[in-house]
C-alpha cells in the first residue's frame, strides 16, 4: 500500500485516484458533483473531471446549471517541484480560470492563475507557489476557488478578475 503523506512513492494513477475518490464522495442528490470520470480513460488517467452543480457548490446563484472541474497532476524527475492544473470550466459561458504549475510561463514563476474565455487568455499571473503535499495543494485551490469564482465580475460583457490569487 502506498501511502499519500510519502511524497517519494506518490505516483500520478494513485493520487488521481484518491482525488476521483474524493470528489465521488461528493455526488448524490443535494450534493455539489454530479459526475465524476477520468479523462482520457480509467485505464489511463490523465486527469480527473468531475461535473459540478455551481449553485450547490457556492450555496449561491449561479449563471450555468453546471460546469466542469479537470485536475491533473504529474512529477517530473527532472524538476524539483510538481505539477498541476486545477480548472474551472464553464462552457456556457466560454471561462475558464485555475492554477497551472508547471514549466511554461517561467517568467510567472513555478505556479500562475489564469482566466481564458473564448479560447484566448486575458489574464494570467503569478500565483503564490505551494510546496505541500499534492492533496493538500488540491484542497486549498478548491478552497480558494469560491473566492476566486465569486470575485469575477463582467464589465461589458467580458470577465475580470482582481487579485485574489494570494495567499
Amino acid at each position: 500500500m502506498i501511502f499519500l503523506a510519502d511524497r517519494v512513492n506518490l505516483d500520478k494513477r494513485t493520487l488521481l485516484t484518491r482525488i476521483h475518490t474524493q470528489l465521488q464522495t461528493q455526488t448524490g442528490a443535494d450534493a455539489p458533483v454530479e459526475h465524476v470520470r477520468y479523462y482520457p480513460s480509467k485505464a489511463n488517467k490523465l486527469e480527473v473531471r468531475a461535473t459540478i452543480h455551481p449553485e450547490r457548490f457556492f450555496d449561491a446563484s449561479y449563471p450555468a446549471s453546471t460546469v466542469q472541474l479537470h485536475v491533473s497532476f504529474d512529477f517530473p524527475t527532472e524538476f524539483a517541484y510538481d505539477f498541476y492544473r486545477i480548472q474551472w470550466v464553464d462552457s456556457d459561458r466560454e471561462l475558464m480560470l485555475g492554477w497551472h504549475q508547471d514549466d511554461t510561463h517561467m517568467n510567472l514563476g513555478e505556479c500562475r492563475f489564469q482566466l481564458d474565455y473564448r479560447g484566448d487568455t486575458i489574464h494570467r499571473t503569478e500565483a503564490v507557489f505551494l510546496d505541500r503535499h499534492p492533496r493538500n495543494v488540491f484542497d486549498h485551490r478548491i478552497a480558494q476557488l469560491v473566492d476566486v469564482v465569486d470575485a469575477l465580475t463582467w464589465t461589458d460583457g467580458r470577465p475580470a478578475i482582481p487579485d485574489v490569487t494570494g495567499e
